[in-house]
């Protein structure tokens, strides 16, 4: 019976009273969606934008918010140094996602240049220039912030390819499962750690080598070390077409890839209070570009300016500062000695007074003495030497018998070579350098005019990274999606087929034990299914069927809710139905096949449905009972993925989303059967 008459549907009362009804009803409405929405967005974010938790993606249609999101994409942190101008409280990309207002007016000041088309003009002659300089730069004094998504696939390719130059045929004839195996198992036999799959993988340190470190260089038994080397040179491919300094016109102007900046050390180093008080500057008082301008009697606008290397002019003070930079807190691994006879004198007294004997050496080097029959009076000092002897020795070597290799060098060097003239560098470029030791490196200008060329496809693209990871990291996991399949198909077959016979059964031939076997079906709801969780997995386990499908299937076949649901509806059916049946010769398991599941349709649907939901979500007892990778499930697999790709939440999120779809698409499919299943029960 409704609960308002048709005559009364036109009061005042029962319109406000329905309009609230609608409104209840849509919010309720909201309040599911929603939730998916916000992670449907968040699938499509990265560092920059996820922590915003919206419904939305602002980069699609708003430019500001999509070039911040760009940016974020070169850098793991906010890159200070790049954008001078930006707000002092700018660090992570969560601070900057939240301060909207200063990201849009951040974004609109860094690409205003390209909106006239004489700056245009300059901008992307700055840019080509960088791209054509960093194409042919040292990648070993190259800093690299890659995307952490890329590494894995980066990898498996590396070590595949290896595979197949070593043994073309047999490599063809793999399948692609058995190809990423075998390359995992090539990696594990190469490297001292091993890993159960490329995932696994992180170059984190690698990445945060302290190339600032005076006493750091490059191992030389790291093999990741080396890969990450081949890592960096992929980004700058990708970027720029080829590496070499020529060939094809580059397709980007930034890569992830950029040049290590020594300028800054400089800078730390005049910012220490002990330099300041050698420089005699007040303490406590900070350092600024006025404070640098009045030591060294040349004008320095700011800090991107601050010449480097120091000029040969500079006033005393300060040159002594450069000398005990260089000789103390300079990276040595960019460090080279002009050798003198007095300097190898210096360097074998030194090496014989820290290892005394030829063999010490050896162990400490890892090489042998030149000349072993005279000992240390056959050793010569190298310009350069990736050894602990070497790093330390260099404090003792004087200024000028030091080269100092720097990327600000080699980039001032590169202008000289195109330009000739600083003042033809400041006609190209629009700046008002002095000298060109003032030259920085035109980074955001190649960030933009990259941007502008790019940023649709860009963006595309790293919003599409994340189910691309997902792709790899569930689908081409063993056989994933197979045992999915396979689970769900026999779970729904065990609840279609136990539970409407064991209904049947206690509905039909009226047991005298039935209401008491109900109880029972009941009272096994009553415990959480981690209580149960132990006892079950010993009962697997003592029936030897860990690792099997069954043990998956079986704790299932029967449901005590079902049971009851379905007894309920058996016994609400006419009985005159089965008399009639009998006096026509039917059979019982006619009965039940032909005359019974028919008029059950709707509840045996909505009990499908609950045994895939639960078949296909279900993951403890997956995890628990199967401890075979071979056996898991995409369940199992996304859990695993929630665990090892924490610090990604946004290609998690998209694996929620992935995972999410086939439920979806069973439920609206079969929305018709579920409706009919709950109101037909109420209007019997």
């Amino acid at each position: 019976m409704a609960v308002i008459l048709t005559v009364e549907r036109k009061t005042a009362k029962a319109r406000i009273f329905l309009a609230l009804v609608y409104a209840v009803l849509s919010l309720g409405g909201l309040t599911m969606v929603w939730p998916f929405l916000v992670m449907l967005a968040a699938s499509l974010t990265g560092p920059y934008d996820y922590y915003r938790f919206s419904p939305v993606v602002r980069a699609f249609w708003d430019r500001s918010d999509r070039f911040m999101r760009y940016v974020a994409a070169c850098y793991p942190r906010f890159p200070a140094e790049v954008f001078p101008d930006a707000p002092a409280h700018w660090g992570s990309w969560i601070v900057v996602a939240r301060d909207r207002a200063g990201g849009r007016r951040f974004a609109e000041r860094h690409l205003a240049g390209l909106d006239d088309p004489a700056s245009a003009v300059r901008w992307t002659r700055m840019a080509a220039d960088y791209a054509a300089f960093n194409r042919a730069y040292d990648l070993r004094n190259s800093a690299c912030a890659f995307d952490p998504r890329d590494v894995a696939g980066f990898v498996r390719e590396h070590f595949e390819a290896k595979l197949r130059a070593e043994d073309p045929q047999g490599f063809a004839k793999l399948a692609p499962a058995a190809r990423r195996r075998a390359a995992l198992a090539r990696l594990n036999a190469e490297w001292p750690v091993r890993y159960p799959s490329f995932f696994g993988i992180r170059m984190i340190a690698q990445q945060r080598a302290p190339l600032h470190h005076a006493g750091w260089d490059y191992p030389s038994d790291d093999p990741k070390m080396e890969l990450y080397q081949e890592l960096k040179r992929l980004y700058r491919v990708r970027a720029y077409g080829t590496d070499d300094g020529g060939g094809s016109a580059p397709t980007a102007y930034f890569s992830r890839t950029v040049p290590y900046e020594s300028r800054p050390l400089w800078l730390a180093w005049l910012r220490r209070s002990d330099a300041q008080a050698r420089l005699g500057l007040p303490p406590g008082g900070g350092f600024t570009a006025d404070d640098y301008t009045r030591l060294a009697g040349r004008a320095c606008a700011g800090f991107e300016q601050l010449p480097f290397p120091l000029p040969d002019d500079a006033p005393a003070p300060l040159r002594a500062e450069w000398d005990r930079f260089i000789r103390t807190a300079y990276p040595r691994r960019l460090l080279r000695v002009r050798v003198t006879p007095e300097l190898d004198e210096a360097y074998r007294r030194y090496v014989a007074g820290v290892c005394r004997t030829p063999a010490a050496y050896t162990r400490l080097t890892g090489q042998a003495l030149p000349d072993a029959a005279r000992g240390f009076a056959g050793l010569r000092l190298p310009p350069y030497e990736n050894s602990t002897l070497w790093r330390n020795f260099i404090p003792q070597v004087p200024l000028a018998q030091l080269e100092i290799l720097s990327a600000e060098q080699a980039w001032q060097a590169f202008l000289r070579a195109r330009y000739g003239t600083v003042q033809a560098v400041n006609a190209a470029y629009g700046w008002q350098l002095a000298a060109l030791d003032e030259a920085r490196f035109p980074t955001r200008e190649a960030l933009a005019v990259t941007f502008v060329r790019r940023g649709w496809r860009d963006f595309f693209i790293g919003a599409l990274a994340n189910y691309r990871t997902v792709g790899e990291y569930l689908f081409l996991r063993g056989q994933a999606f197979g045992n999915t399949v396979l689970l769900v198909l026999l779970s729904v077959l065990a609840t279609l087929t136990v539970n409407p016979l064991a209904a049947y059964a206690l509905s039909r031939f009226g047991l005298r034990s039935a209401e008491k076997i109900l109880l029972f079906l009941l009272a096994t709801m009553a415990f959480p299914a981690a209580v149960t969780a132990i006892p079950g997995f010993l009962l697997i386990r003592d029936l030897g069927l860990l690792n099997t499908f069954a043990a998956l299937v079986l704790p299932t076949l029967a449901s005590g809710m079902s049971i009851f649901i379905l007894k309920g509806f058996f016994d609400g059916l006419p009985r005159e139905l089965y008399e009639a049946a009998a006096i026509d010769g039917a059979k019982e398991w006619q009965i039940f096949l032909r005359i019974t599941l028919p008029m059950t349709t709707p509840i045996l649907a909505v009990n499908a449905l609950n045994a895939f939901v639960h078949a296909y979500n279900s993951w403890e007892w997956a995890l628990l009972v199967c401890q075979r990778q071979s056996h898991w499930t995409l369940a199992v697999w996304m859990y695993q993925m929630s665990q090892q790709l924490a610090d990604q939440p946004w290609a998690v999120m998209a694996g929620f989303v992935l995972v999410s779809i086939p439920t979806a698409v069973v439920f609206i499919a079969c929305q018709k059967i579920i409706l009919r299943g709950i109101v037909l029960p109420s209007m019997k």
